[in-house]
C-alpha cells in the first residue's frame, strides 16, 4: 500500500520537499514529505484539514507509511524552533 500524496512545498531552509499540517493541539507542522524507516507522524484529513497525528513507537513500528516532523531532519531545524 502506497502512501497518499499531499501538496509540498520546499523547506525555505534546506531542498527538501515539505507538507505543511496542523498538530491535535492546533500547530503548524511541517512533515517531510516522504514516509521514512522509523517515521512516527501519520497524515490524516480531518473535517477538511490536514492532520500530523503521532504515532507511539510500539504502534509504529513496520508501518511504511509514516513520515518524520522536518523540524528532526532539517539541518537548520534550530533556527527555526521557537523559543
Amino acid at each position: 500500500m502506497s502512501a497518499p500524496t499531499y501538496p509540498t512545498e520546499k523547506c525555505r531552509s534546506c531542498p527538501a520537499e515539505i507538507i505543511w499540517a496542523v498538530t491535535e493541539r492546533g500547530k503548524r507542522m511541517p512533515v517531510d514529505a516522504e514516509p521514512a524507516a522509523g517515521g512516527n507522524v501519520q497524515l490524516v484529513e480531518q473535517h477538511g484539514q490536514l492532520t500530523a497525528v503521532v504515532v507511539p513507537a510500539k504502534r509504529a513500528f513496520g508501518r511504511t507509511t509514516l513520515r518524520k516532523s522536518h523540524l528532526m531532519t532539517c539541518p537548520q531545524a534550530n533556527e527555526w524552533r521557537r523559543r
